[in-house]
């Protein structure tokens, strides 16, 4: 039985990844961190630093700074629309495959953040839509979510154990008999919408990747829900094509669809493709979305000497260069640089703070070569000090 909501929060500080029914629970109930009330800064100052109350209220700083707000960012927008809408659409569908989505890009780009906050959003509209559904006596017997994790070199029965666990069905037996046992449950329990995340570990260069591809081919026929998919690469993975790409994909727009490659799989033919891409700073327009983004985890800052808006308008762009336009990387780099702000009192993000933290291998090679590039004589006139961008103060 799964803890009641107010047992969820005090029972677990922190949320691991979804794997059973009851952890998608907790994930529907979990509320971050609230904002501390902070007390007069000279009251602040006049603590000791081994005072409790000082430690309580900087712990409690950094708490909520660990949780910092996700930004429902204008990719996030889009793939809600697309996704809401296929589950409309696909509803009261008649038996067979229903049209499904696959959420393709690179690392740290938020597609797996994505997917869980679109899934929580969905399910918590259900549960005021349909209250009666969600009665405790029901509790685990309507599952309008199911959430799949997948693993390295995961097998097809491997992802059948996996939603019988998350379904809380035997996983005894042959493969066959897991299957039917999921499929029976997956419709006794109402189950509307099935994500597959990190759909990469699908290694199709090996038998059982290819046996998982058909998988979840089988899956999308039998199932009555619609399946929604991430991972990285998908699009020269034989998830959807047995050949190569025929030209360039270029990298330069938060979503797109890029050209399509080769022979077609029959997921191919059931499922769309879209790319979640890092920001661009291209246009305007997407200038003023990645200022927005910063706008929103800055303002979110429980911190006592942080000048408001001073990244919004004078470091975005060093924002971006740093984590490579990726949201994932944003929200690391803000979340850290609080915390260290806190710890060496100087209760302010600064360029210097933020320069001191060190993010993955993959952000710093990045930033390293942002940085020659702009260290080459052509491009000092191009790098002058950043203008303030149309609406990049205040609430953009």
């Amino acid at each position: 039985m799964a803890p009641r909501p107010e047992e969820s929060k005090s029972l677990h500080p922190g949320l691991a990844e979804p794997r059973t029914n009851e952890e998608w629970f907790d994930y529907m109930f979990y509320e971050p961190p609230s904002r501390p009330h902070l007390p007069p800064y000279d009251t602040y100052l006049a603590m000791d630093k081994e005072d409790p109350r000082r430690r309580r209220l900087n712990r409690s700083r950094n708490r909520y700074h660990s949780a910092l707000v996700l930004a429902w960012t204008p990719a996030v927008q889009h793939f809600e629309s697309e996704i809401m809408e296929l589950l409309d659409a696909n509803e009261e569908a008649p038996p067979g495959a229903r049209p499904g989505l696959f959420i393709d890009g690179p690392p740290t780009v938020g597609k797996s953040t994505l997917v869980k906050m679109i899934g929580r959003k969905f399910e918590q509209g259900l549960r005021r839509d349909f209250p009666e559904r969600f009665a405790p006596g029901r509790l685990g017997i309507y599952v309008p979510v199911v959430y799949i994790s997948l693993t390295d070199q995961v097998t097809p029965k491997q992802i059948s154990l996996a939603i019988a666990r998350y379904l809380s069905v035997s996983t005894s037996g042959t493969k066959d008999a897991v299957d039917d046992r999921v499929l029976t449950a997956l419709t006794a329990c109402g189950t509307q919408l099935l994500i597959f995340d990190d759909l990469h570990f699908l290694d199709c260069a090996h038998k059982e990747g290819r046996a998982s591809n058909d998988h979840i081919k089988f899956l999308a026929n039998h199932a009555p829900c619609t399946i929604i998919g991430t991972g990285v690469d998908l699009e020269d993975s034989p998830l959807l094509s047995e050949g190569g790409p025929t030209g360039p994909v270029k990298r330069n727009s938060r979503i797109k669809s890029p050209p399509r490659s080769g022979p077609r799989t029959q997921t191919a033919g059931r499922f769309s493709r879209q790319e979640l891409a890092p920001f661009a700073l291209d246009t305007e327009t997407e200038i003023l979305q990645w200022v927005g983004v910063v706008n929103s985890l800055e303002n979110a800052l429980c911190l006592y000497l942080h000048e408001k808006n001073s990244l919004t308008r004078r470091h975005w762009r060093y924002l971006h260069d740093r984590t490579n336009g990726s949201i994932a990387g944003l929200h690391t780099l803000l979340r850290r640089s609080a915390v260290r702000a806190v710890k060496q009192g100087t209760e302010a993000v600064t360029r210097e703070i933020m320069d001191s933290i060190t993010l993955s291998y993959t952000h710093e090679r990045a930033y390293a070569k942002v940085v020659e590039l702009q260290s080459r004589p052509s491009a000092k006139n191009r790098n002058k000090p950043n203008k303030k961008p149309t609406a990049a103060d205040g609430s953009a």
